[in-house]
């Protein structure tokens, strides 16, 4: 993985050795299928080797977009995700084995897609999603595809593509169904055209309360790489369309969205969730994520020692996991924590700052 700090990293890169003739004809190889379709061409190959594509959330819909991605010539990745893989997630994900299972996701699935393309270029960040990495990292990519599991994440990854111009690719999987919409800022409308307002925490169904069919993700994140592939070879892309899928059903259907003047996004410029929020988050399947007070990274060995007369500790690749009281904490280096066991924020912290108190 290479001396660099856990949260950011760097796996891989184009060998410093080899010669452009060489790389060449290796690409031509590589590629060749592809590049001969006429809405590719040569020059729409080259476009995507050259892209650098923010993958934000590694679990199913992101593992499949990124795997899709990456074998189509996307060769420069950042790969963003807070949570570690389980063994539920394994009928839905792309590349994992079970000997990734404790993994966080976003390193498993880097070393994965490394041994598709040694030669690709991948960051990784381990991270919470919050408003500094959004300003940090959207400015990085060229475009942003949606691989997150929440509609918090989604607002903020709107207003940060919104401010600062980038296209984001916005999908969703629950049950036997997915959609999708383009969002190119300046030119169509935004996520909070189609959906002004999130609902309330705890209002919407998830896979966990109402299940997902395996292969759902996997449609609709090949369905988001071929919008995306399309939108970084030729510049252009279908925009005020959201597409809807029953994968069950075979129904299909295009719904037309209208850009609105008084969109807090991308028609006011309010950036609203840009702004520093809460600690605690609602995830996808009944867990609560805590964030930590302070940035400085945190000593699992010696968290380890100092929670093993309190309940079942042990230590992982690179987290912690600890049980107590019928809850389930799975803690990260930087502080950060996912609790289980409890659906409410309140008391979710309340033993966080019980037990890890940072």
């Amino acid at each position: 993985m290479g001396n660099v700090r856990p949260e950011s990293r760097l796996v891989g890169s184009i060998a410093l050795g080899t010669r452009f003739g060489a790389r060449s004809k290796e690409m031509e190889t590589r590629f060749g299928r592809q590049t001969i379709l006429p809405q590719v061409g040569k020059q729409g190959q080259r476009r995507l080797n050259e892209a650098k594509v923010l993958v934000m959330g590694c679990g199913a819909l992101g593992s499949h977009t990124a795997t899709a991605l990456l074998r189509a010539g996307v060769r420069k990745l950042i790969l963003v995700d807070r949570d570690i893989l389980e063994l539920h997630n394994l009928h839905r994900v792309a590349v994992y084995t079970e000997a990734d299972l404790g993994r966080p996701k976003a390193e498993a699935l880097a070393e994965r897609l490394q041994a598709v393309d040694s030669n690709a270029e991948i960051e990784v960040h381990v991270i919470h999603f919050g408003p500094r990495e959004a300003e940090t990292l959207v400015p990085k990519a060229d475009l942003v595809v949606d691989g997150s599991d929440n509609m918090e994440t989604r607002y903020l990854l709107n207003d940060a593509c919104v401010k600062h111009g980038v296209p984001w690719i916005y999908t969703a999987v629950l049950e036997t169904v997915g959609m999708m919409m383009a969002i190119v800022p300046g030119k169509g409308p935004c996520l909070r055209c189609l959906f002004p307002s999130p609902p309330p925490p705890g209002t919407l169904p998830t896979c966990a309360t109402h299940g997902i069919l395996g292969p759902v993700p996997k449609a609709l994140g090949a369905l988001q790489a071929s919008l995306a592939i399309r939108l970084l070879a030729t510049g252009e892309i279908p925009l005020g369309r959201l597409y809807q899928f029953d994968l069950w059903e075979m129904e299909f259907r295009v719904l037309s969205v209208s850009r609105r003047g008084d969109c807090p996004a991308c028609g006011r410029g309010e950036y609203e969730f840009l702004r520093e929020g809460s600690r605690t988050v609602a995830l996808c399947g009944d867990a609560i994520h805590i964030l930590p007070r302070t940035d400085a990274p945190v000593d699992l060995e010696e968290l380890e020692r100092r929670l093993a007369a309190l309940g079942k500790v042990r230590r992982g690749d690179g987290v912690l996991f600890f049980d107590v009281e019928g809850i389930s904490f799975t803690v990260f280096p930087d502080g950060r924590a996912i609790v289980k066991g409890t659906k409410d924020p309140t008391r979710a912290q309340a033993l966080y700052d019980q037990y890890i108190s940072r």
